[in-house]
């Protein structure tokens, strides 16, 4: 219920700041193959439109539609309006089978002779390559951008498709987070990492502001800082570390998260990362309990095996109770590879069909 909640309220927020932001998004429609796609203006046979049912090779990728070109010096113009008085960002995919030039052009009419160009940049290889170009200086009465395609001295056709055309507000952020779900006993320390990106044209300052909940004590560093306050430039990724303790009253079994709530000063947009925690009942994963299970050799340099009747799962844990590994298994006995664990104390918990039990293993 939590996470529908949440994801309710990310969707509402992403609505209301970046309303309308959105000029243009991908070959959504076209008329056939081999004609140019709907709603673009180009010279015969300069770009023409395709429909491939594949993804091709990464992700995201919303439509299957495409255009391409094979000509020398391909034009092909989209009437929006573009304010001089805005900032905009064009993104595509793009791949070739060698060298182009993909230059973005913004003027009053579908002509080369009336458009500014407003980036470039070279197309090579045959796996498909993110462009992405951050445009300020659009000239008056702007009333078309355009892709046009110059094809060096290798290479026969250019393909782009999932465009994005979008206006660069000038206070706007995203958050994503790094780490994923975390085991961890109550009363311990935990690491999460999420990046935060300055979406906007001015420097802006990002405060960070944790839940409280279920967690205590905590510390956000970036870029060698210790601040709960991040300032970013704009277009610029920051990585940020929080660390925080488990509240040591919170019942294992418990669903806990980590929300970390993020605001900037003008207040016209936030964002919002969830870290979810399972705690650890440590009465339950006792060393001494009455399940038999073995692990050698113990301390290990590499692998170490487990033995016990009816594993159904292992999980690796750290003392920091950072989740390391965690795998479903079916068996009475599993090897597990720690040869490119750190040096150090970890806690092996194995998932039988009698309980859970727990070791304690030490890495060398």
């Amino acid at each position: 219920m939590k996470k529908t909640l949440l994801t309710l309220l990310v969707c509402l927020m992403a609505t209301s700041a970046f309303a309308g932001s959105i000029l243009y998004e991908g070959f959504e429609y076209a008329n056939q193959d081999l004609t140019c796609p709907i709603g673009w203006v180009s010279d015969d046979g300069a770009w023409l439109c395709g429909y491939m049912e594949k993804d091709h090779n990464r992700l995201p990728h919303s439509g299957n539609w495409y255009a391409f070109s094979n000509g020398d010096d391909a034009w092909m113009y989209m009437p929006t309006y573009l304010f001089t008085s805005m900032r905009y960002r064009f993104t595509l995919w793009a791949i070739s089978d060698g060298d182009f030039q993909l230059e973005i052009w913004g003027g009053s009419v579908p002509s080369p002779n009336a458009m500014t160009q407003l980036s470039t940049t070279a197309i090579t290889g045959d796996e498909y390559q993110k462009v992405s170009a951050y445009v300020t200086d659009i000239p008056a009465d702007c009333q078309y951008f355009a892709f046009r395609a110059v094809r060096g001295d290798r290479g026969s056709y250019l393909t782009i498709d999932d465009i994005d055309v979008d206006m660069v507000e000038q206070y706007t952020f995203e958050a994503e987070a790094i780490t994923g779900d975390t085991a961890m006993y109550p009363g311990t320390q935990a690491t999460f990492r999420y990046f935060v990106h300055n979406t906007g044209y001015d420097p802006v300052d990002i405060t960070m502001h944790p839940s409280n909940e279920f967690f205590t004590d905590f510390t956000c560093s970036h870029n060698g800082l210790t601040s709960m306050t991040i300032p970013t430039e704009p277009d610029e990724i920051v990585e940020v570390t929080m660390t925080a303790t488990l509240r040591p009253e919170i019942e294992p079994g418990t669903v806990a998260w980590l929300d970390i709530q993020m605001t900037i000063p003008c207040n016209c947009n936030t964002a919002m990362v969830t870290f979810w925690v399972t705690p650890l009942d440590i009465t339950l994963t006792d060393e001494n309990n009455a399940i038999k299970m073995n692990v050698f050799p113990n301390p290990t340099t590499d692998y170490v095996t487990i033995e016990a009747e009816g594993i159904r799962e292992i999980t690796i844990v750290d003392v920091t109770g950072r989740l390391i590994k965690t795998m479903p298994y079916q068996g009475s006995q599993a090897n597990l590879d720690m040869g490119t664990f750190d040096e150090g104390m970890y806690f092996v918990l194995v998932k039988t069909e009698k309980g859970i039990a727990k070791r304690t293993i030490v890495k060398r």
